[in-house]
């Protein structure tokens, strides 16, 4: 019931101007509407790490888009950034900035701070030479599209809403595939499917019709858990109502528009099973 709350309050907050315009996002051609009636946006946060050079694989070999949400200072060994390398060689995953430091794993004290997090951003996005300002904060389920805003937790909205004036576009998620402490992930590719159906049919996404799944690069360091996410991708593209879509396709509603002062949006708490960017683990324990 917790869950539910939640998600119809995401939303309510996400979904007017979708609504508006029908709810419909782009298509296979820029301008067109998609055949199929719901997209799916896979991601990742927190690589390069250990498990990288898994989800690389399997996003080659099934050729979905993905987005992969990178950590600048995960990049400063030579092994992971030949798993960075790897990620911008593979013509099917964007890059878009996680921050360099990931919040060193102190997110209450890290959003005291917007204006070390705008840093942190641009820090990361010049050393790892991204391009565009597409963002996703460390530890929060924050969304700054289009004018339209989100804050599960209202400690990142001042950050949130100053990276937004510096004309980023921040995506939160809809559904997080969660995992153990010990990086493995919690529940299968089956029922990982099933939710994600269901959630699109009750319209519980942020825009109806589109929903951005979250994982983290760390879940996918075994052969076991590498075949989930095959079996998971195969199972979507099966799936003859849904679409995996480039997150670059999302439905974004004319330019950004922050109002002088607002409020802080009511947090309604999802499930506390299982590992998750609200209750976040520090990447760094993942990276030897």
């Amino acid at each position: 019931m917790k869950h539910d709350r939640r998600a119809t309050l995401k939303w309510l907050v996400g979904s007017g101007a979708a609504l508006f315009l029908g709810g419909c996002g782009k298509g296979p051609e820029p301008g067109e509407p998609s055949r199929r009636r719901y997209q799916v946006y896979l991601t990742t946060d927190d690589g390069p790490l250990r498990g990288s050079e898994n989800v690389d694989r399997v996003i080659r070999e099934t050729g979905v888009p993905m987005t992969a949400f990178v950590v600048g200072r995960h990049a400063q060994s030579s092994a992971y950034r030949a798993r960075l390398d790897a990620y911008r060689k593979n013509p099917h995953i964007r890059l878009a900035n996680h921050s360099y430091t990931h919040a060193d794993g102190r997110y209450a004290d890290y959003y005291r701070h917007p204006q070390h997090v705008l840093e942190d951003f641009e820090m990361n996005a010049r050393i790892l030479g991204l391009s565009g300002k597409v963002g996703r904060l460390p530890g929060r389920d924050s969304w700054r599209l289009g004018g339209r805003r989100y804050d599960a937790d209202r400690s990142a909205r001042a950050a949130a809403d100053l990276l937004a004036q510096h004309g980023y576009r921040l995506y939160g998620w809809d559904l997080e595939w969660t995992h153990t402490h010990s990086g493995a992930p919690i529940g299968t590719a089956e029922v990982l499917g099933r939710k994600i159906r269901h959630q699109l049919e009750k319209g519980h996404c942020y825009t109806p019709g589109h929903l951005v799944l979250l994982m983290h690069d760390q879940m996918f360091r075994g052969r076991g858990a590498m075949e989930e996410l095959r079996r998971l991708i195969q199972s979507l593209q099966n799936d003859p109502a849904i679409e995996l879509q480039d997150l670059e396709n999302y439905p974004v509603f004319g330019p950004i528009r922050l109002p002088a002062s607002s409020k802080g949006t009511k947090l309604i708490k999802g499930p506390t099973t299982g590992v998750s960017e609200t209750t976040p683990v520090d990447p760094l324990k993942f990276a030897h």
